[in-house]
């Protein structure tokens, strides 16, 4: 029997009061009312505290603790709902909320390590290998769920929830609990084992969480509960081919590595693979369904959305999982404000000079034979009403001081909001030659989300917009938020876009062309927002005021869940005799 070494409170006299008569305690927690989410929350938090700083006997103890496993994963749920679309940094409030959130979860893992430990002290008791097995269980699960909260609102996880879950799993391996059927608290599945808990905790962490747009990774999370035993565990890192393989040093306090291709490792140092192979092969049979037209639900992903949306998440997994470890580009020791805008509608305002959209007023020659030729008098009718609406869209202030380059501060005004073009002032902490590391502090006037297309404008490059995409986020403390931006472009043309067949009442809408890039034998790119044109569609390009071309959409190079960047090529249009 090896030592299982847990952080656990030490005990002493709370203010509190707790029932730890399980009969009573169950009473008292059917009385809560579970519509007030965040006052039994804090009576459910209280009391767990309080029993976790108390002596109990271990049967007891574990009883009780089954009996806090729905409320709190009530209360958890409706707690969530507070972080939809929240923006970044989290206000004072919400990321006390989420930091409340993640306590409550640290305390259900104590009351399972607590178990644990009683277990361990009363070697009478070992015989009890169910209770023993279960509590192992629980106890990573919860410490499962306080990483889950982390990533879901780009905070930093806890020191030493990895150390203690590698130590659990080795624990449960030496005594022979790792592979033992039990009985799990999940809705989603019955039956579970230590082993298939500690992959799927491995492998959310694995999945960039960082990187994924808000709310993704609860999706991956079922994802996994449905389909992560299709990944294994080995115990001796030797593998042919590195890539879909992370070496897992149970020593650490972090996450596996990608197997390194180049590296020679002596027995008997805690390491193992976590071999992801079966799982990639089984995401690669999903996708390909998908793009053949079978639905998600059909396929019984676990998971709930629009079939695009579960397309884009399962490539997302795999470029995650099937990694090769990555080469690291040398940084550039770079530092100063920039000025960041999001979304292609901000970007093409201010690379437009501050002028609000307008659309153009004649169409391509070309499309004059494929048109419905109206009365000067009622086009003419129709462009104002349309040129009418597209100008209410935006509406200015009053000029303000923002920098040597931003004199003005724009408002979008829409039918639905009052919300603003806006810039926000942040600080380079990092550079790469295909990236730069930005940090802010304080609130926030965009609201940026990963996977955002946004504009970057440097001291030293005034009154030209660089073209970025949002790789990942991460919240450090309260009212500070950092991100990292792979550069698409360093500037970027505004022009407008419609569809083809285009009709004189059709609306046009904002673009960014994006220069050709010789260095990457990269064509010149739209960037487009997502799902408005499909590859292979032909739309209406007016580049310079007096030049409207058709040209057809080809490829997707590059995409989120609210842009694409479209590689395009000219249309000839066909004469008629």
């Amino acid at each position: 029997m090896t030592s299982l070494s847990l952080t656990l409170p030490s005990k002493r006299v709370s203010a509190w009061m707790a029932e730890t008569d399980p009969k009573y305690a169950r009473a008292w927690l059917a009385s809560l009312p579970l519509t007030d989410s965040a006052e039994t929350a804090r009576e459910i938090y209280q009391a767990l505290y309080t029993l976790n700083r108390e002596a109990l006997d271990v049967a007891q103890r574990f009883e009780l603790m089954e009996l806090y496993t729905a409320p709190v994963a009530s209360v958890t749920s409706a707690l969530e709902s507070y972080f939809t679309r929240a923006a970044l940094p989290l206000t004072p409030k919400k990321r006390q909320l989420a930091e409340f959130i993640r306590q409550l979860h640290l305390e259900m893992s104590f009351g399972y390590k607590a178990c644990l430990q009683e277990l361990e002290r009363k070697r009478l008791l070992w015989g009890k290998k169910s209770l023993r097995s279960q509590a192992l269980v629980r106890a990573m699960h919860y410490l499962g769920e306080v990483l889950l909260h982390s990533y879901q609102v780009y905070m930093p996880n806890p020191a030493g929830v990895w150390r203690e879950l590698h130590a659990i799993y080795q624990h449960a391996v030496v005594n022979g609990l790792a592979e033992e059927l039990v009985e799990t608290a999940l809705p989603v599945t019955s039956k579970t084992t230590l082993t298939h808990e500690y992959i799927r905790v491995l492998l959310l962490g694995l999945c960039n969480p960082y990187q994924l747009p808000q709310g993704e990774c609860r999706q991956v999370q079922h994802f996994l509960f449905q389909w992560g035993d299709k990944a294994l565990i080995q115990e001796k890192p030797e593998v042919a081919q590195p890539a879909g393989y992370f070496l897992i040093d149970s020593a650490t306090d972090s996450l596996p590595v990608p197997f390194p291709s180049e590296a020679a490792f002596q027995p008997g140092h805690g390491l193992r693979l976590l071999n992801s192979i079966e799982l990639l092969r089984t995401i690669n049979f999903f996708i390909q369904r998908l793009q053949q037209g079978d639905s998600a639900r059909k396929l019984s992903l676990g998971i709930e959305g629009l079939d695009s949306v579960c397309l884009d998440m399962l490539q997302r997994m795999v470029r995650s999982w099937g990694q090769l470890p990555r080469r690291q580009f040398s940084r550039i020791q770079r530092s100063g404000p920039v000025f960041v805008c999001a979304g292609i509608p901000a970007m093409h305002f201010f690379a437009n000079g501050q002028v609000p959209f307008t659309p153009p007023t004649r169409d391509a020659k070309h499309e004059a034979d494929d048109r419905v030729i109206l009365p000067s008098h009622i086009e003419e009718e129709i462009n104002q009403e349309a040129r009418a609406e597209e100008e209410g869209f935006i509406e200015l202030e009053e000029p303000v001081k923002a920098g040597p380059m931003l004199q003005t501060v724009p408002r979008e005004i829409s039918a639905s909001s009052s919300e603003g073009f806006r810039v926000d002032r942040w600080q380079i902490k990092d550079a790469a030659p295909k990236g730069l590391q930005l940090v802010r502090f304080g609130t926030s006037h965009t609201y940026v989300r990963v996977g955002d297309a946004v504009g970057i404008q440097q001291m030293d490059e005034i009154g030209r917009w660089s073209v970025g995409v949002v790789r990942w986020m991460k919240s450090p403390e309260s009212g500070s938020l950092e991100m990292g931006v792979e550069l698409l472009a360093s500037g970027a043309k505004p022009v407008p876009v419609a569809p083809v067949p285009h009709s004189g009442a059709a609306k046009y809408q904002p673009a960014l062309l994006l220069p050709a890039i010789e260095a990457l034998r990269r064509p010149a790119t739209l960037l487009l927002a997502r799902g408005v044109f499909a590859s292979g569609s032909n739309i209406l390009l007016a580049e310079n005021a007096n030049e409207i071309r058709t040209v057809r959409l080809l490829e997707r190079l590059e995409y989120s869940n609210v842009f694409e960047l479209m590689v395009f090529a000219d249309v000839i249009p066909e004469h008629r005799e």
